[in-house]
């Protein structure tokens, strides 16, 4: 550099001094060099910090100026002693200066590493001032994702972190989930951003990737909003771990009423690819749709999976082993669904319920050509006829045939067999053989044709021979057994009817509730016993009197019948025995059995009050 002096071209050397000035006291200016000429005097100082960044800035070297200023506040490089010439904000000024330069020149990129290098971080005004003009310099030139992971995440306005994340969402969603996973809340409204996401999810056909991002973020606004029906249906489609669980722990029942079909899929995609119905109808899912019915009703879900016919039968099947009730409305779809999906298990759910419409259900199998099907619902149907002969002509199942014959308990079933049978030599001997003791074989051979060869039939025969024999033997037996415990149940019943009465002082007699001691008494072989006054006509009673009873006191008849001699004792029980004799001749009847007696048959015709049926429980 030259140093011009005043009339320096009339001056000799000799006219020039130079002096030195150091500085008073460390930290001070650094040290000076005067040099004085007869018209002027100059001052000399080494070139500072900020005399270098000056000259940088005067030719736009900012890279430079930046990354001097930077290592003289590190302690680094020979400007290191005048950091302090510079201060924090003509730094900044200087780095967003060449930011600018750099963003007129289209160099977006770099302008984004200086802004991030210079802009202040401390959340005073300044600083979001700062921040918000650059966010919005940048979104101008539709550059914004280059700032937008190093936003500060205080002090700005939460318009700005919605334009932020509302750029992102049509840019790149990657970084717009990121930012929404990772910015606490309060910095934007999750509400509308989730109502962005959804429109941008139902307007775009976003690649796989873009639209799982999509939906990962709003399974998370959602959650954040405390919305879990919203949340849950992209928790489903996601299947995420563990959400079944979830919803049994929190109760979220009533959130998944309407999402019996993702609930469904979850169930696939954790089975994985094909599985049993008895695996499908244990898994989480739609044990869950099954277990609460009363949060989750049936009609609601078997509506939404009607479109999806293999979820619908997993689930009705499921139900049925429940409770069988529950799917009573469904009765007719459920037979389709068998007969669709699971043709083996329709037999079993036929037998089981009673809520199907038959002709349905017939046409159902028809369709299909279930014969076996076909033909129970005839056989319930009251069509044995046409059964019978579905099993003869289609299935041709000589064993199946009479064995519907025998639950049928049909003679006219057995009758149409044999009559298809006299001309085919399997069923003949099929009847011959399983059948023989429930027809009768010698109508059968009867009506076979003459000339008919009937292979194997000597066996047939025999087996039916047999069986005849077998059965006379067994009855014969059982006669034997039956013989035996009648006498023996007539020998007791015999003993207990000979055996005599006891009457105790506190009996009455049923009629006139006298006691019965010292009084002539009859005993029924029910048990009631009576006075005898009381229940033989007057003229019988004087008939049927004991000569000896006006020789014997009756009051001390015990006494008399313990000390008299053994003839006074043979004599009067002889007079007893005459006069039951004579009693009997004239069939007396227990009154309250009459009474009873009287009462069912009117029973029979009337039938009994409550009142009446309470008395004769409570009679003796």
């Amino acid at each position: 550099d030259a140093l011009p002096l005043d009339g320096y071209s009339l001056l000799q050397p000799n006219d020039y001094m130079l002096a030195y000035w150091p500085p008073a006291k460390a930290g001070e200016d650094p040290d000076a060099w005067f040099i004085l000429s007869p018209k002027q005097l100059v001052a000399v100082r080494p070139r500072g910090l900020a005399d270098h960044v000056q000259w940088l800035t005067e030719r736009e070297n900012y890279q430079q100026a930046l990354s001097d200023i930077e290592d003289a506040y590190a302690e680094r490089g020979p400007w290191a002693m005048y950091r302090d010439q510079v201060k924090e904000a003509e730094y900044r000024a200087i780095g967003q200066d060449y930011a600018q330069l750099l963003m007129d020149a289209g160099e977006w990129a770099e302008a984004a590493q200086i802004c991030l290098r210079v802009l202040p971080r401390s959340g005073d005004a300044d600083s979001v001032a700062a921040w918000e003009t650059w966010i919005f310099a940048f979104a101008e030139a539709n550059a914004l994702e280059l700032v937008a992971g190093h936003i500060p995440t205080v002090g700005l306005s939460s318009t700005v972190y919605e334009m932020v994340l509302a750029f992102l969402l049509t840019s790149d969603i990657a970084q717009f989930k990121e930012l929404v996973f990772a910015w606490p809340p309060g910095l934007f409204n999750a509400f509308s951003v989730a109502l962005a996401v959804e429109d941008q999810l139902e307007k775009a056909a976003a690649a796989a990737g873009d639209r799982g991002a999509l939906q990962e973020t709003l399974a998370f606004l959602y959650d954040r909003l405390n919305q879990p029906a919203k949340s849950l249906k992209y928790h489903l489609e996601l299947f995420t771990p563990g959400v079944l669980d979830r919803i049994g722990r929190e109760n979220l029942f009533d959130a998944v009423r309407d999402k019996a079909e993702l609930v469904m899929r979850y169930d696939d995609h954790e089975l994985g690819g094909e599985r049993p119905l008895r695996d499908r109808c244990e898994a989480k899912g739609v044990l869950l749709l099954t277990d609460n019915t009363d949060a989750i009703p049936c009609a609601s879900v078997v509506k939404q999976l009607v479109c999806s016919p293999e979820h619908l039968h997993v689930y009705l099947h499921t139900l049925l082993g429940k409770d069988a009730h529950l799917g009573a409305p469904f009765a007719d779809l459920q037979v389709e669904l068998y007969a669709e999906y699971d043709p083996g298990r329709l037999g079993s759910f036929l037998r089981i319920s009673t809520y199907y419409t038959f002709d349905r259900a017939l046409e159902i199998c028809e369709e299909r050509g279930l014969v076996p099907e076909m033909v129970f619902i005839l056989g319930r149907m009251g069509d044995n006829h046409r059964a019978l002969m579905l099993i003869i002509e289609r299935l041709r199942d000589v064993p199946r045939a009479i064995e519907f014959a025998k639950e049928q308990n049909d003679p006219e079933l057995w009758s149409d067999l044999m009559v298809y049978s006299r001309d085919k030599p399997e069923f003949i001997v099929g009847l011959l053989e399983l059948g023989g003791t429930l027809t009768n074989p010698t109508k059968l051979i009867r009506s076979v044709p003459p000339g008919l060869v009937v292979p194997d039939i000597r066996r047939a025969l025999t087996n039916v021979l047999y069986d005849y024999h077998l059965q006379v033997e067994l009855c014969t037996d059982c006669k034997h057994v039956l013989d035996a415990d009648c006498e023996l149940l007539s020998e007791g019943l015999r003993m207990v009817q000979h055996q005599g009465m006891s009457v105790e002082e506190e009996h009455v007699c049923l009629v006139c509730q006298d006691s019965l001691v010292g009084s002539a008494a009859l005993a029924f072989w029910c048990g009631h016993v009576f006075h005898d006054r009381c229940v033989l006509h007057p003229d019988v009673l004087l008939k049927t009197m004991l000569r000896s009873a006006s020789e014997l006191a009756l009051g001390r008849r015990s006494n008399r019948l313990v000390q008299g001699s053994i003839e006074q004792r043979r004599m009067l029980t002889l007079g007893k025995l005459d006069r039951t004799m004579l009693i009997r001749q004239y069939h007396p009847v227990c009154p309250v059995c009459a009474e009873y007696d009287q009462k069912k048959m009117a029973q029979m015709h009337t039938g009994w009050s409550s009142a009446e049926r309470k008395d004769h429980c409570e009679e003796p």
